[in-house]
């Protein structure tokens, strides 16, 4: 098990991972969804025996927010804590801010176990008027 910074070669990987989740925005804008893995910072991939079996993209200002953009697990990689190790490494990298997300329904249980609580958003994505 290999944990390591993202490189843009893995961008295909991380496409078909998120396109087998349901995830469809590296697949439909990729040039888009490519310069946003190049413009965040921390973005971390999980590997075994050198395939990316898991992901973190976060943006952060390294003083007061870290927004974590996207995590995915393999599912046949999922329940052994590599989620954590994600989460962990990440809050290493930027350790005096905090961790805002979105979360679909599935994963609520795994964020509220890591000490997350719910907090309101908004999310406006047509701006033509």
């Amino acid at each position: 098990m290999n944990l390591r910074e993202w490189a843009p070669a893995d961008f295909p990987v991380i496409q078909a991972l998120s396109s087998a989740e349901g995830w469809t925005t590296p697949q439909s804008r990729p040039v888009e969804a490519l310069r946003a893995w190049q413009n965040s910072w921390p973005v971390l991939v999980l590997t075994a025996d050198e395939k990316i079996i898991g992901f973190l993209r976060a943006l952060s200002d390294g003083e007061i927010t870290t927004y974590i953009a996207e995590v995915l697990i393999a599912p046949e990689w999922r329940g052994q804590g590599l989620g954590t190790l994600l989460l962990e490494t990440c809050h290493r990298l930027v350790p005096d801010t905090r961790f805002d997300l979105l979360s679909v329904e599935k994963s609520v249980s795994f964020y509220m176990t890591h000490g997350f609580r719910e907090f309101w958003g908004f999310r406006k994505s047509d701006f033509t008027g």
